[in-house]
């Protein structure tokens, strides 16, 4: 939850509203009248600190023209709700001005939950996008930008049209309006920096929509765009050439869904083999190369994973894979084997992940739990710790972490400001409302961190329960109970021989692997797996 409030306007009450709407009072011949004209004559005070507030901003006096502003809006004399969008406007700005963005962005959305009924509301939308630069990704920020969407492109100046499509795009993502999204994402130029990214962002949408054509087509623009830049794709660095792993993998997913798996393998080996996504890579082709039945390749790929130099990978369906691949090969001794590693390994790490949640019941708790497991100050078996990094590598949980530390680092910036502004009504009610923000995202964060760890746990509750089911078709196949139809399926090898059934090309040297690892050779391994099935 974000940090939204402030003090609210005092409701007028029926009487006050009657009293303020009638022309004049008089008590008695010696007291006064209490006329409308003096009420409207009372407020000019109001235009005065609007004036002085803007004079000392044009001053950079921010820290006094926000008490200014501040006043005005904690005025609550019959009429003075007629000054408050201005000195709400003023104020937003001007803590912008004082770099507390959350204060900022606090007032300004505000103004854009209200509407075009704000006679701000267009004015507001600036200042939101001048947030973007200071609070990149920020959630609600996007949320409150989203409140513009139906005046895009009109309302929306041109400069930041494809800023506008791109942040709000996403947003909307996010929260699964895809027609929307694609409509705000289509509109970002070709020539923009948010173009690759948001051509990326429409290609998964049509994915969750199920949408194989429009989604190649969308990768094809952004590999296009980035063989258009001047570095060569093969020494793009940082964002985009995580952006370019990305899209590779997306288009090898793409064609994996509709069974083009020649294709899918092709993007899969483009994925360069210093990337940080090339386990990712080896690991999903592993599944390609199975339904092509190369099981050597898929094979040799798992057996790449399980090298030390792969330590910190978290791939639980890979031994289920390769249980698989040795059952349709009636491998049944293999099967057991390498099930047998795989309840050794995961069963210690759902329970570890188990009593996590069970330490840690409440979100709060398991915030803090969470944020000392990223400084390293929680111990754990290798595979538990893998599992954590798999599991939290989350933009989502990232952004939710990312405003907790905003918000502690404007209530420091808060606390270097003057005493007089600390001890006023404004700092101390930014201040009261940055601890119950503090409080809100941390609870926040807590929550979705719970839905991640309970999420990978029943993960491996499910690859438990398929490790089970293999076992028991093992015992059905050895006990000549295998239905018809996953027999016919099995490999068929009348005559079993020595020695190696790879074809090994002019160009290829055959090693047999002695057990030690050689970084070079991760990804050239091959299997040599032999049907054992009989008819």
């Amino acid at each position: 939850m974000r940090w939204t409030g402030r003090i609210g306007l005092f409701v007028v009450s029926a009487m006050v509203i009657y009293l303020a709407a009638t022309t004049a009072y008089a008590f008695d011949d010696d007291e006064m009248t209490f006329e409308i004209d003096d009420v409207e004559e009372d407020l000019d005070y109001l235009d005065d600190l609007i004036e002085e507030g803007q004079s000392l901003y044009e001053q950079e006096s921010y820290e006094q023209a926000s008490l200014r502003f501040f006043d005005v809006l904690e005025t609550h004399d019959p009429g003075a709700e007629a000054y408050h969008p201005q000195a709400q406007y003023e104020l937003a700005r001007t803590l912008l001005r004082l770099e507390l963005y959350q204060g900022a962005l606090s007032y300004f959305g505000e103004i854009a939950q209200e509407g075009d009924f704000h006679p701000y509301f267009q004015s507001s939308l600036r200042g939101l996008l001048l947030l973007t630069q200071e609070i990149p990704g920020d959630m609600t920020l996007a949320e409150h930008l989203a409140s513009y969407t139906e005046y895009f492109p009109d309302m929306v100046p041109a400069e930041y049209h494809d800023e506008f499509g791109y942040i709000v795009g996403r947003h909307l993502f996010d929260n699964l309006e895809l027609e929307e999204a694609v409509r705000l994402l289509d509109s970002v130029s070709r020539d923009s920096q948010y173009y690759a990214q948001a051509r990326y962002i429409t290609a998964i949408t049509h994915v969750a929509d199920y949408e194989a054509e429009p989604a190649v087509q969308a990768f094809r623009d952004v590999l296009r765009y980035m063989e258009r830049l001047e570095t060569p794709l093969d020494r793009l660095t940082g964002d985009m050439a995580r952006l370019l792993d990305l899209t590779h993998l997306g288009m090898a997913r793409v064609y994996y869904s509709t069974g083009q798996y020649e294709t899918s393998l092709n993007y899969y080996d483009r994925i360069d083999r210093d990337s940080p996504r090339w386990a990712n890579a080896l690991f999903e082709s592993s599944w390609t190369a199975f339904h092509l039945d190369r099981f050597n390749r898929a094979l040799g790929n798992l057996h790449s994973l399980n090298s030390p130099f792969f330590e910190e990978a978290y791939f639980p369906e890979g031994p289920i894979l390769a249980a698989v691949i040795y059952f349709y090969n009636c491998n049944y001794g293999l099967v057991r084997d390498t099930l047998d590693d795989f309840d050794f390994i995961y069963e210690g790490v759902q329970e570890e992940l188990e009593m996590v949640l069970q330490e840690h019941p409440d979100p709060f708790s398991l915030y803090e739990w969470g944020t000392k497991w990223r400084r390293g100050e929680v111990e754990g078996q290798p595979e538990f710790n893998s599992a954590l990094r798999a599991t939290l590598n989350d933009r989502q949980l990232y952004q939710r972490l990312d405003l907790v530390d905003a918000i502690d680092a404007e209530t420091e910036a808060m606390q270097e400001l003057s005493d007089s502004w600390q001890t006023s009504m404004l700092g101390d009610t930014l201040m009261q409302e940055a601890a119950l923000a503090h409080s809100f995202a941390t609870t926040d964060a807590g929550e979705l961190l719970q839905r991640r760890l309970e999420r990978v746990t029943n993960e491996l509750e499910d690859l438990i329960t398929q490790q089970g089911r293999i076992l028991f078709e093992v015992a059905r196949a050895e006990q000549g109970e295998i239905e018809d139809d996953i027999a016919a399926g099995m490999l068929v090898d009348a005559d079993v021989v020595d020695g190696p059934q790879l074809d090994v090309t002019s160009e290829d040297l055959y090693w047999v692997f002695d057990g030690e690892y050689w970084k070079d050779e991760l990804g050239y391994y091959y299997f040599d797996i032999r049907s054992e099935c009989r008819r």
